[in-house]
C-alpha cells in the first residue's frame, strides 16, 4: 500500500508536546485509544468547527441587524 502524498503532511512538536498528545490519545474519546495523528486531527477540525460557528453566528447576527 503506497501513502498518497497529496493527503498528508507532516509536523514538528516540541518533546513536552509530544508527550501531552500520548496522553490525550486516551481521553479525547472516552473508551477508545486514537492514534496520535486522529487526536491532532480531532482537535483541529473541533476548533475550527466552533471558530466557524462563532463566526457565522457574528455574521448572522449582523444580517438580521441589518434586515430590520
Amino acid at each position: 500500500m503506497c501513502t498518497n502524498k497529496d493527503h498528508y503532511r507532516s509536523i514538528s512538536l516540541r518533546t513536552k508536546v509530544y508527550s501531552k498528545l500520548g496522553v490525550l490519545t486516551e481521553k479525547v474519546m472516552p473508551g477508545t485509544q486514537l492514534s496520535r495523528a486522529k487526536v491532532v486531527e480531532k482537535l483541529i477540525n473541533d476548533k475550527f468547527s466552533s471558530l466557524n460557528a462563532k463566526t457565522n453566528e457574528v455574521t448572522n447576527d449582523n444580517y438580521q441587524r441589518h434586515k430590520i
